[in-house]
């Protein structure tokens, strides 16, 4: 329980404000010699950043003193009320002022008024121009004496630093989660992406500003959705229904230049959507248009006959895309062949694709000590036995023999220079030509 004194009553407290009027003016200092570094190297971006954030600070810091001033000139009117009930209780009790406690700076029904050793309750009217003090127990408790402004915060300043605390920790777990969750909020390719940009946004801005809201809820919340958003990761990479719930599937809307109605009418495309893409992509003809697929994050991706064929990963992530598998015409016993004629399993395959007859894979790291490395043998083993390269046939390679040839003729060319170089030979030479 805190008890103010008459002298903290009329005594407003303004070491606050004046702490960052201070500042203000430090700052300010900084900024003419920061602005000072900057005009004579403007090269140096790191002055100018400076010289930018000196400024907000200084100009933060003399908005919060005025609204401090602000605050204490309104906060002082309504003292005035508490010290003239102060003074009419010295004069009736016939006490002095300075044993008169009261339990707030403003006038308030129910508020609690120390006289000498007495407790009594003030009760006022609607008006607040005349008052009834009762006797009351205390209940035994701590009670903190304000007898002179000390250096405190002050309530408005309070709010100020807990929306500041909420700014930071907002601020910490939202560069943290796109870190962690691959960047995917800076170009989202799914619903889960755009969706986490929103609910990001939502937290963040309603929490900040409710006061009600502490700094610890605002925390649990963040986690909470983090804990959603990577829950929702891991089950769209382990199952294949919540892969297609989530993220969604490549749709073929124009295949060989006819266009598919159903699948565009069944993701929401009119007529009219697919010609603005279209054009956005320079083609004003479907019937020109090869392939048109509507990828996961609404683009879509346009070949032309001409263009050459796009081809979608079979494998991914460790597992099999069997869609892909179906419109290639082909079953898991072919896919799980290919991998085992790559000395593979599917669960340690990160990335396969089927380009030119071949099953190109990129496997998962194997080394424990450095697991971002690829080993470059087993690389060009790999790449050796998806195209059913020998040593024989390296060696007789088109490219070996005219590699094999040009050195040849470089080496000939250099040899016969050297001959040409020498002085008598050319003197001679030369002699004889004339003749």
């Amino acid at each position: 329980m805190d008890l103010y004194s008459y002298d903290y009553l009329i005594h407003p407290n303004t070491i606050v404000t004046y702490l960052l009027l201070a500042l203000a003016v430090i700052v300010g200092l900084m900024i003419i010699f920061n602005g000072f570094k900057y005009m004579r190297d403007r090269t140096n971006l790191k002055y100018r950043d400076i010289f930018i954030t000196m400024i907000l600070i200084a100009i933060l810091s003399i908005s919060i003193g005025f609204s401090n001033i602000l605050q204490q000139r309104n906060s002082s009117s309504q003292n005035s009320q508490t010290t003239e009930m102060v003074k009419a209780i010295s004069r009736s009790k016939h006490i002095s002022t300075s044993k008169i406690y009261v339990s707030s700076p403003q006038l308030t029904n129910g508020m609690t008024v120390k006289v000498g050793d007495k407790f009594y309750q003030a009760t006022f009217n609607t008006s607040f121009n005349s008052y009834q003090l009762q006797p009351i127990q205390l209940i035994p408790t701590n009670i903190t004496y304000h007898d002179k402004p000390s250096l405190q915060i002050g309530d408005l300043n309070k709010e100020y630093l807990v929306i500041l605390f909420k700014f930071l920790i907002g601020f910490v777990v939202l560069v943290i989660q796109i870190n962690i969750s691959g960047k995917g909020n800076l170009a989202p390719s799914n619903a889960v992406d755009q969706i986490q940009n929103y609910v990001l946004g939502g937290i963040i801005g309603g929490m900040i500003y409710n006061q009600q809201i502490t700094t610890l809820q605002f925390f649990i919340v963040l986690l909470i959705w983090s804990l959603v958003i990577f829950t929702s990761r891991i089950l769209s990479r382990q199952f294949s229904i919540f892969h297609r719930i989530f993220n969604g599937e490549p749709q073929n809307i124009i295949t060989n230049g006819i266009v598919n109605v159903d699948t565009a009418l069944k993701n929401g495309m009119s007529a009219a959507d697919l010609s603005f893409k279209l054009r956005t992509k320079g083609i004003s003809n479907f019937q020109d248009v090869k392939s048109a697929v509507l990828e996961q994050n609404g683009q879509l991706t346009v070949t032309t006959f001409g263009d050459e064929s796009l081809s979608y990963p079979i494998i991914t992530d460790g597992t099999v895309n069997a869609e892909v598998l179906e419109k290639m015409g082909h079953d898991m016993d072919w896919i799980e062949q290919l991998a085992k004629d790559s000395h593979k399993e599917i669960a340690q395959i990160y990335l396969g694709q089927y380009v030119d007859d071949h099953l190109v894979i990129i496997p998962y790291p194997t080394h424990k000590k450095r697991p971002w490395y690829y080993e470059l043998g087993e690389r060009v083993e790999n790449f050796s036995h998806n195209h059913k390269l020998t040593p024989e046939s390296i060696k007789n390679a088109k490219a070996l023999q005219q590699l094999k040839e040009l050195s040849k003729k470089r080496h000939l060319g250099d040899k016969s220079n050297k001959d040409d170089k020498k002085p008598t030979n050319q003197r001679g030479t030369k002699g004889t030509k004339q003749q």
